[in-house]
Formats: structure tokens, C-alpha cells, sequence
């Protein structure tokens, strides 16, 4: 392991008891660290996992977090949600404590390669399918990170360096970095997204880009062409730069598009790998997905077959433009995956009008008038839901009808089902964090999916659910 014995013995603090929270403090006390658990909260899911943690001999400190606590500590190691400029952390800095990330404590407890993901869209599809790539190339291949219920640190604890580690990661998770320095690197894109955790735009695209700051010219960054600001901010990186996009980007080494093929180009070779119908998901942007997933194996020593034959049989994940029911000619889609402005234009762009969109939720400073060009003409109503209600009419309202309601998912579905007619589809694209009303994009997916064939099956259209 890279620096084992730097927790050996140690005073540690996790702070937040998520599913990362929890993870890390199993490793540390597996590490031989002395360890506490502090969260502000007393939730029943932080109760129940403190319960689980106090059971294996970790002690936990929830509510109020002793000041002590902090005083003492020797390496706090942060969970995602938890921002670096809450108060306790200042007195643990001011102590001389080492401040990390549950991504920093993966990285230093295993010996394998990692190959990491950031981006405002398309991460965790882009590591799923490089981790499937990898795996159909016969590589020991570890896929975890901001992904839902993975843990990264639990996954990566004492692997070895012949594993290779796909990560996705967010910028949360990169804030608190120290030496994390994936061999290859690669950001799909950047946009607006998390402005009520950071101050600016910048400040979450800096976060972002800290990705590759640890890298040196032997390693690699693959950044997307067709987004000219991702690019201009990666012009002074250290890695060798790979790019992904469409061929009319000036020739560089990368993966692009021409025509209907996808073809790598390095250095002088120039091979097709597929055609694009090879791909098999939905929307122009999961072509670039595949295309940065591509580039990234490419660079791992895997052949076009290969890629080819990983493509076959995936799909997305579930709650990601999902149509999981159509009837009377009238199609429903969970995109409940969608927490920005971004993915609700990329969903807007995948699905032919008329569209009956279900947006809302939580605000994350997102500017709503940016999907004004895609909504014109295309979007038939819009259903808003949660706190961003009266931001999104606010935004939108005068380029298409917008229809409020506060009585819930179900309430909104019986809405929009009733304005929809043969043709029409009916998308769940938030645009917004769910945990307003939810406790997850899982829970608001699930929660979408049990109104549609509710309403379907007591007789919403006058026939039976929906198959």
C-alpha cells in the first residue's frame, strides 16, 4: 500500500456517517487507526450505520461534535457531502491535522493503477463502460467511486498493482485530495452545476480540475474537444492530452467521429473501431460517453475488438433515460438521474417532441433559461415540482405553459399523464438534487415509476398498467 503506515496508531476522524463515512472507518480501524465518527445529524439511516460501527468497537459522535474531538485529531478524513469549509474542520487545521478525502484514503491504501472520471455528465456511464472494456480485455478491473453504494475506499483496500481501479469522481470527492494522481485521467465536460456549494463557477470548475494536478507527462488526460472552455483550461496540463469528439476537431491524438464510424488517432494510425451503430444508447452525448471510454482503454493497451465486443448488450443505468413504460402511444421516461441543467438538455435533445417535462427539486444555482432553446417548440407543458417550482416558471414560463404543484410525485404524474396524448412523452428530468422531497434520485425514480402505473392501472388512460 502506498502510505500504510501513516494511519498506523493514529488519531482519525470521519467526518459524516454516509455510506462513505462508514466505509472509510472501517478501513482506518482495519489500519490499525483509532478512530471516531462525527456527524451533525441523528437521522435513522446515521443512527443505524453508528449502531452498525459502535457493534465492530468505532466509536461515534453524533449531533453536536465535541470540540476536543477535532483538537485531537491527527487525520480527518472527509465524506463527500461534508463541505471543507464547515467550522469543526478549522479547528482540526489549526491543530496540525492532515485533511483528506474518502477518494484520498482509496488512493493511499492500495497499489493499483486508477483511471479516473470526472465531469458535470456522463462519469458514471463513461466508468461502467470502460470498467466492462477492461474487464472483456482480461484486466482485474475494480469499478467504484461516486457511484451509487460503492465505496471506493472499501473496494480498493489492499489491492495490488495488477488491478486496475475505475473511478468516478466528483468534485466533492476531489476537494480534499493530496496525492491522489490517476495514470490516466479524463473529464467529459464541464458546465453549471453545485453552485450552492461553491461560491462561483469557477470555483467548482477548479475543483474539477484538480483531477489531473498531480499528474506528470507520463500520464494521461482525456478531455472532450467539443467543449472549446474544458479545453482552454487544460492547455497548460502536465499529462499528454487524448481528446474525444467529432473529427472536425483539429487532428490530435484521440477518439472521434466521422461520418457514421468512430476512429482512434495515434500518431500516424488512423483505425476505425466501430460504427456508430455499434453503440446502442441513446443521444449524441452517450456517443461521446463511449468515445471517452474508448480513448481511456486505448491507452490501457485494449484493441477496437474489444471495445466493440463491451459495447455489446450494455445498457444504461437504471433512473438514466430510461423508458420503462409506453402506452396509447404515449412513452414514459425516467431520467431521474438528471441533477443539472446540462443532463436536462441532453434529454430534451435525446427524445423527440412533444414532451411533457417533470423538473424540480432542490436548487443548485443552476441558471433554468438555458433550456429555453431546447424547450421552444419541443416541450408541450412543464410540471414543476419541489423548491426550484417557482425559479423554473420564473425562467421558462412565458415559452411554455408551466404548472406547479406542491402534492407530490403522484400528484405530478396525474398532471402530466392527463395533458399527454398519443406521441407525447412524458420525462421525469429534474435538473435538481432530490433531497427536498426524496432521499435519493433512486427513491424520486422509484417514486415516478409506482404514480405512472398507478395511474395507469386504475384507469388513468381507461385501460390496464402499461407493459
Amino acid at each position: 500500500m502506498r502510505l500504510l503506515r501513516r494511519f498506523d496508531g493514529r488519531r482519525a476522524v470521519v467526518f459524516g456517517l454516509g455510506a462513505s463515512g462508514q466505509a472509510a472507518a472501517v478501513v482506518l480501524s482495519r489500519l490499525n487507526a483509532e478512530v471516531v465518527v462525527v456527524d451533525h445529524s441523528r437521522s435513522e439511516s446515521v443512527m443505524r450505520r453508528a449502531e452498525s460501527l459502535e457493534g465492530q468497537g468505532i466509536r461515534c459522535q453524533l449531533g453536536r461534535i465535541e470540540p476536543e474531538t477535532m483538537r485531537r485529531a491527527e487525520v480527518v478524513v472527509l465524506s463527500p457531502g461534508v463541505a471543507p469549509s464547515v467550522p469543526e474542520l478549522a479547528i482540526a487545521r489549526s491543530s496540525g491535522a492532515l485533511v483528506i478525502s474518502e477518494l484520498e484514503l482509496a488512493y493511499q491504501v492500495c497499489d493499483s493503477e486508477f483511471l479516473a472520471i470526472t465531469g458535470t455528465k456522463g462519469k458514471s456511464t463513461t466508468a461502467r463502460l470502460l470498467g466492462r472494456i477492461l474487464g472483456v480485455a482480461g484486466f482485474e478491473t475494480v469499478v467504484g467511486g461516486n457511484l451509487p453504494g460503492e465505496p471506493l475506499c472499501e473496494k480498493a483496500f489492499g489491492l495490488g498493482a495488477r488491478t486496475k481501479v475505475v473511478a468516478e469522481v466528483s468534485s466533492f470527492q476531489l476537494e480534499a485530495i493530496e496525492s491522489f494522481c490517476p495514470h490516466i485521467a479524463c473529464i467529459t465536460n464541464l458546465a453549471t452545476d453545485h453552485l450552492d456549494r461553491y461560491p462561483t463557477l469557477q470555483d467548482y470548475h477548479r475543483a474539477k480540475l484538480r483531477i489531473f494536478e498531480n499528474q506528470s507527462e507520463n500520464d494521461f488526460l482525456v478531455v472532450n474537444c467539443a467543449d472549446e472552455h474544458l479545453e482552454r483550461l487544460t492547455a497548460g496540463a502536465r499529462p499528454a492530452r487524448w481528446f474525444f469528439g467529432p473529427i472536425t476537431c483539429r487532428q490530435r491524438p484521440g477518439v472521434f467521429c466521422r461520418s457514421k464510424s468512430v476512429v482512434v488517432v495515434d500518431g500516424p494510425k488512423h483505425q476505425q473501431v466501430f460504427e456508430t451503430d455499434a453503440v446502442g444508447l441513446p443521444g449524441r452525448h452517450n456517443l461521446e460517453n463511449v468515445m471517452a471510454a474508448t480513448a481511456m482503454a486505448w491507452l490501457s493497451g485494449v484493441g477496437g475488438s474489444q471495445v466493440k465486443e463491451a459495447l455489446e448488450g450494455f445498457e444504461l443505468s437504471p433512473h438514466t433515460l430510461e423508458v420503462f413504460a409506453e402506452y396509447g402511444g404515449i412513452r414514459f421516461v425516467d431520467d431521474s438521474h438528471s441533477t443539472n441543467t446540462l443532463s436536462v438538455l441532453r434529454a430534451l435533445e435525446t427524445f423527440e417532441g412533444p414532451i411533457i417535462l417533470i423538473a424540480g427539486g432542490k436548487e443548485k444555482g443552476c441558471d433554468f433559461k438555458e433550456l429555453l432553446p431546447q424547450a421552444r417548440g419541443k416541450v408541450k407543458a412543464i410540471i414543476a415540482i419541489g423548491q426550484a417550482a417557482p425559479a423554473i416558471k420564473a425562467a421558462l414560463g412565458e415559452a411554455v405553459p408551466v404548472f406547479i404543484t406542491s402534492k407530490g410525485m403522484d400528484r405530478a404524474v396525474q398532471m402530466a399523464a392527463k395533458l399527454a396524448t398519443s406521441g407525447d412523452t412524458v420525462l421525469l428530468s429534474p435538473g435538481c438534487s432530490s433531497f427536498d422531497m426524496f432521499k435519493d434520485f433512486k427513491d424520486r425514480g422509484d417514486s415516478f415509476k409506482r404514480a405512472v402505473f398507478q395511474y395507469l392501472e386504475v384507469g388513468g388512460f381507461g385501460h390496464k398498467q402499461a407493459s
